[in-house]
């Protein structure tokens, strides 16, 4: 490392001193020097040199120096500059002759220790083709530049990047060993020593991935718990683990499965990854049930009866030497005691008691792989009895009674094994077996058979068994509907029934004595033959019988012919109107009848092919104008429908009564008289019918008085026509109450009272004003005072003149005033009239009101 030599130059400023006279003068004063360094950097190492300057402010050519260092007089040779390589404190004196300065303040120089670089990283290994990067780093604020090394040798930034203190490493194989740095001051001499090396371990192509599993066993059983680990062979770090199998995935080393099911069998990965390289290794996990014990009896028999040993056997293909057995009876757990044994594999029973019968089961439990158990097995059902039954005679087919050519199979079992059998037939031996065979049954087969089972000395006779043999049972031959004859495309169904258990019988169809098989149209689901679309074809004499399903031979008797006709073609059900009219009024009733020749059928009515109801007949009680429309009926027996013809209905509405006010001026006046008239405009003859609240009045004239009373004037009144002929009646009219028109023609009366008063008012008024009118008299009238000469000739007339003079004007206008107001009466009249109770738009009843006035 370069050491800088800083060198502190002291300017001494000399005094010119004009030289004493030779005879002699004062001494020179001195004044007290300063220290000064050669150098502007404030941390100084070591290695570097410092000049020290003793500065004096007077100007002397022959000023001498002496320096201090801790006090201790230096050998300087009196120069005002010395080198300092050690750091203390110095101080400085100036003389001349015998004159000389004071010391210095002192001057401390502190010279520091070189710092000592260090390469930091994080990564110690690595492999080809991942980045590492090295870091030189010194403590302090100074500016330095840095160099590496590898080993001995100097790296350059054309081999690799380097920027500021940081080298960044693309790894080689070959870029593996110690990296040292140094760092030297720019524009300075100072360079430290190289830092401790830094190792850096360059592996292989790739990491070697290791998968354990623990534990290790080929074969994981279901419960156990298994950990899966991932590791890398080389002494690395910094990695990244993540497991994964299927859509799973699990950030972590380990993969843990704390209870082992079916499902977690398969592929597992583990995926390592570290500075963006990725690898990857895969390991199988095969998890399977514990396998399953096979429990069995070690004896030539299963039942057994007091006294007797049992041996029960548990065993586990494979090797058996890693399992234990545990043993269960009605599912608890068993334990040894005096009678029962379970000592290694097989559980012994010495003397059979009723109390050890029950379900036995065992199951195998691991001997090493401590929470391994396998399933238990299958319940073995062990039976001791509590004494010796009789053997148990039994009919193969349990039918009661047997039909003629059956096979009749009688057995003898008693259980457990070794015994022999003795057959009887009503007390009768015949045969020694355990079974007793009659291949083709006849009545004479009827009978009381027992057996007798033997082992040993040791004999116990069964029950009785009765037989019975008879002939098969005859089926009945039935049509499955109320008629009898069919049309074509009808369904068709024959059903043929045997008393009893009808499930245990097949039936076997004829026509004309031939058999029938089944094809597109006919069918035999159960006891039933079905012809789907009957067609002529079909008619003739049919017969079926029974077939037993179980008892294959069994067959009873053909039934009697049943006699079955099909029609050549269909006819269109009948459709007819009750009334034959061209059209119906509203209000009146309609009747359609549907009729289909034949029996069994039903009917649905449609009106523009909409249903409406389901009856032979279809009747509208009243009719609307909606009831216009073509009808048409549909005739239905079992699934076979008939359309027929389409019928026209209309309806119109009946012609409407108008009911109308009439009335006279004697009614107006007298107020409490309201004539109502009714009226059809057909040009048909009508009488009328009155309603006053929907009960009908006496009377059948188109006129009717109404005397207002408190009763009548709140009620409504309605009318229409009827007569003898269809139309028999016209639609009802519209409501009128009497309340209204009442109060309007009080109120008209009122009003037309006071012009009236009006009127006559103003008349008398016209002539008292005629009759006290003074006569003209012609006055001189005298000059205004407040007039000029001049003015005179332009001064209008004065105001009671203008009065006098336009008297006969005032009563013309008095004239036209009585005109006018004798007009407007005559208005007011009409118009409250028309107005008030004569506007059929105003009344909602549409009657007309004062038609004489």
């Amino acid at each position: 490392m370069e050491t800088f030599k800083i060198i502190l130059l002291t300017v001494a400023v000399c005094v010119q001193v004009t030289p004493q006279e030779s005879t002699g003068g004062p001494p020179i004063q001195i004044p007290k020097p300063n220290i000064s360094k050669n150098s502007t950097h404030e941390v100084l190492y070591s290695t570097e040199t410092v000049t020290l300057h003793c500065k004096v402010s007077i100007r002397a050519s022959e000023l001498q120096y002496d320096w201090y260092k801790d006090s201790v007089h230096l050998e300087t040779d009196h120069q005002f500059s010395i080198s300092v390589t050690n750091g203390g404190s110095y101080e400085c004196k100036a003389k001349n002759g015998s004159s000389e300065s004071e010391k210095s303040d002192s001057y401390t120089i502190t010279l520091q220790d070189l710092p000592e670089p260090q390469v930091q990283s994080d990564w110690t290994e690595a492999f080809p083709g991942e980045k590492v990067s090295l870091q030189c780093v010194i403590p302090g604020s100074e500016t330095w530049t840095y160099m590496w090394f590898k080993g001995s040798e100097t790296i350059s930034s054309d081999e690799t990047s380097i920027k500021d203190n940081t080298l960044t490493l693309s790894v080689k194989s070959n870029d593996g060993g110690p990296y040292m740095c140094q760092a030297k001051l720019k524009d300075r001499t100072v360079e430290t020593a190289k830092s401790k090396a830094h190792s850096l371990t360059v592996y292989g192509s790739e990491p070697t991935v290791v998968l354990k599993q623990d534990p290790s066993y080929l074969e994981i059983y279901t419960g156990e718990q298994v950990k899966l680990t991932c590791s890398i062979e080389q002494n690395t770090s910094k990695w990244e683990y993540k497991w994964q199998k299927d859509s799973v995935e699990v950030n972590s080393q380990t993969y843990t499965i704390s209870n082992a099911t079916l499902d977690r069998n398969g592929e597992y990965t583990c995926t390592i990854s570290r500075r963006g390289m990725t690898f990857a290794k895969s390991t199988k996990l095969n998890i399977r049930e514990p396998p399953r014990p096979e429990l069995s009896i070690e004896s030539e028999w299963k039942s057994f009866y007091p006294n007797e040993t049992v041996t029960l056997k548990c065993a586990i293909d494979g090797d058996s030497n890693e399992w234990g057995y545990e043993w269960f009876r009605n599912g608890h757990q068993l334990s040894g005691d005096g009678d029962i044994s379970i000592s290694g594999n097989p559980l012994s029973i010495r003397s059979a008691k009723a109390s050890h019968s029950g379900q036995y089961s065992c199951r195998g439990k691991h001997l090493k792989r401590t929470p391994v158990t396998t399933g238990q097995t299958g319940a073995l059902q062990l039976h001791v009895h509590d004494n010796t039954p009789k053997p148990d005679i039994s009919k193969d087919q349990w039918f009661e009674p047997f039909y003629t050519g059956e096979k009749i199979q009688l057995g003898c079992n008693m259980p457990g094994d070794g015994w022999k059998y003795d057959w009887y037939k009503d007390s009768k031996p015949f045969i020694r077996d355990p079974m007793y065979i009659i291949h083709s049954a006849s009545p004479s087969d009827t009978g009381v058979y027992h057996c007798t089972a033997k082992r040993g000395n040791f004999s116990v006779d069964s029950e009785t068994l009765q037989v019975r043999v008879e002939e098969p049972p005859q089926p009945e031959l039935s049509i499955e509907s109320e008629w009898k004859t069919f049309y074509p495309n009808e369904k068709v169904t024959l059903k043929c029934s045997i008393d009893g258990d009808s499930n245990e019988w097949g039936y076997e169809w004829f026509r004309n004595g031939h058999q029938l098989s089944g094809d597109k149209e006919i069918s035999f689901p159960g006891n039933t033959l079905s012809i789907r679309s009957a067609k002529a074809s079909h008619s003739g004499q049919y017969s079926c019988r029974g077939k037993h399903r179980k008892r294959t031979p069994v067959t009873t008797g053909q039934t009697e012919a049943l006699q079955l006709h099909v029609h050549d073609n269909t006819p269109k059900p009948h459709i007819r109107k009750y009334q034959w009219f061209d059209f119906f009024y509203t209000g009146e009733n309609i009747q359609l009848g549907c009729n289909m020749t034949g029996d069994g059928w039903k009917y649905d009515w449609y009106k523009d092919s909409k249903p409406l109801t389901s009856h032979p007949n279809h009747t509208i009680n009243s009719a609307s104008l909606s009831d216009t429309g073509a009808y048409h009926c549909k005739a239905k027996r079992g699934d076979f429908p008939v359309d027929s013809e389409s019928l026209q209905v209309r309806v119109e509405a009946r012609p409407p009564a108008v009911l109308s006010l009439e009335t006279e001026l004697s009614d107006i006046m007298s107020g409490n008289i309201l004539t109502l008239r009714c009226n059809v405009s057909d040009g048909k003859q009508w009488s009328y019918a009155w309603f006053e609240n929907e009960k009908q009045l006496n009377g059948s004239s188109d006129m009717y008085k109404v005397t207002a009373t408190e009763e009548t004037i709140k009620s409504e009144f309605k009318c229409k026509g009827i007569r003898t002929e269809r139309p028999l009646y016209s639609a009802l009219s519209e409501g009128f109450t009497a309340n209204n028109i009442i109060l309007k023609r009080k109120i008209l009366l009122a009003i037309s009272g006071c012009v009236i008063c009006c009127i006559v008012f103003l008349i008398i008024g016209c002539l008292v004003l005629r009759l006290t009118r003074k006569p003209e008299k012609k006055e001189t009238v005298q000059d205004d005072l407040f007039f000029s000469m001049a003015d005179s000739k332009n001064q209008t007339a004065s105001p009671l003149e203008e009065y006098m003079d336009n008297s006969p004007t005032e009563m013309e206008e008095c004239e036209e005033k009585e005109e006018l107001l004798t007009d407007r009466v005559s208005d007011v009249n009409v118009d409250v009239v028309i107005k008030d109770e004569d506007s059929p738009a105003a009344e909602p009843n549409g009657l007309t009101s004062f038609k004489g006035l």
